[in-house]
């Protein structure tokens, strides 16, 4: 609510509050002091209370505050698991937040998500696979950008070199030189502050199972787990900083595409996933955890269909179950619920503040037509539009009008 004068934002997670965010981070992230000494180390210049409580503030003599406290004793909670942050990290080193993100709580992907947590904490490193949607990079990103934890991410594409991610062959006028790469430098160097702490980064390998053997084979030394390594040119050593994490993300176990639906993904050497200390599978997020995420984004869609919460809670279950026994080839996944949320949205702007027949039917149309044949989108369509018959509708003036 940008403007508005009694409502101030939280830099952690974006969330926006009236008037002060002490409550909020208190309650939210679980800081342990009240005071705010440590967030504004952080987040310099940030605003913790609201412009007009601030005003409020500035008219009135206050006596002293107390001596801050150390900002190291700053920390947050995330997925039931305490996290220091390092405030003295610049944002733009972390991953970014995703939009309106909030930890899973419920059902076996809140469990996922603790599990992974608990693995970060102690440094551990780990394999998330898990259907497509089910959050495992947002994860990784949200808990990068809570605790500032300094991270890079790569993703595994087909025909890519990734030894150029730890050095590749340079030239200059006398001969050939050996530069180094990004992920080399930051496995090797960590996150260095301004007060010349090194802090160790977390590397994020996305599509991990789309690697090829001679891909994944580049990968093999950094995960050892008794002194991880990169084999540099002549022979060179280098040593991973220790503390640094890798995290590897995919679709599948390692094992290739078991379902039909992954066909670019690879079987993965036993012994190169072995490597890795933790391999934690996602399960689709709960409606419990989903629903409020989408209303959040679709705030102004959700207002003009009352019952719209109900339907596509009903719609998600029916479609997952059905992709789970077999019945439906194909995703239904917070991606594809978010794709035709907002291409209903779309439609909504351009049809002059009169919302058109069926809009949800019309909108599935972008979700349907990426389904493999006509006989999966025709079971598809049946689940949905049993829902959207009865779904109300109002105009956007706030009116009540009629059922679809």
């Amino acid at each position: 609510m940008a403007g508005d004068e009694n409502m101030v934002s939280c830099r952690v997670c974006g969330e926006t509050v009236k008037d002060s965010l002490y409550d909020h981070m208190s309650k939210k992230h679980d800081f342990t002091r009240d005071d705010c000494a440590g967030y504004l180390k952080m987040f310099p210049g940030a605003e913790v209370v609201s412009p007009r409580l601030q005003a409020k503030y500035d008219a009135i003599p206050v006596p002293r505050r107390a001596h801050p406290p150390d900002p190291k004793d700053l920390e947050i909670r995330f997925a039931k698991i305490r996290f220091p942050v390092n405030y003295d990290v610049l944002g733009e080193h972390c991953l970014p937040l995703p939009d309106k993100y909030e930890v899973p709580k419920h059902g076996e992907l809140g469990e996922d998500v603790q599990h992974v947590a608990v693995a970060l904490k102690h440094r551990r490193s780990i394999y998330i696979w898990g259907m497509p949607g089910s959050g495992k990079d947002a994860m990784i990103h949200a808990w990068s950008y809570m605790t500032r934890t300094p991270a890079i991410i790569r993703q595994v594409k087909p025909g890519t070199d990734i030894e150029s991610w730890f050095f590749s062959r340079g030239f200059n006028k006398d001969s050939t030189i050996w530069e180094e790469g990004e992920i080399l430098k930051a496995l090797r160097d960590g996150y260095v502050t301004s007060t010349g702490r090194r802090i160790p980064y977390l590397v994020l390998i996305t599509d991990f199972d789309r690697a090829s053997r001679d891909q994944a084979e580049h990968l093999r030394l950094i995960t050892d787990s008794i002194q991880g390594r990169v084999d540099g040119p002549a022979g060179h050593i280098y040593k991973v900083l220790p503390g640094t994490i890798i995290v590897a993300t995919a679709n599948t176990s390692g094992g290739g595409d078991e379902r039909g639906r992954m066909i670019s993904a690879n079987p993965l050497d036993a012994s190169l996933l072995d490597r890795f200390e933790r391999k934690i599978q996602f399960h689709w997020m709960q409606w419990e955890d989903e629903g409020p995420i989408v209303k959040a984004k679709f705030h102004a869609l959700f207002q003009a269909y009352p019952n719209l919460e109900t339907k596509f809670r009903d719609i998600t279950l029916a479609l997952r179950q059905q992709i789970l026994s077999g019945e439906l080839h194909g995703e239904f996944s917070h991606r594809a619920l978010c794709s035709i949320l907002s291409h209903a949205e779309d439609i909504i702007a351009e049809s002059d503040r009169k919302l058109p027949e069926n809009l949800m039917g019309i909108a599935a149309r972008v979700w349907l037509d990426g389904l493999p044949d006509e006989e999966n989108r025709l079971v598809a369509k049946r689940v949905m539009d049993a829902h959207f018959k009865t779904l109300n509708k109002l105009n956007l003036t706030g009116s009540e009008g009629k059922k679809n």
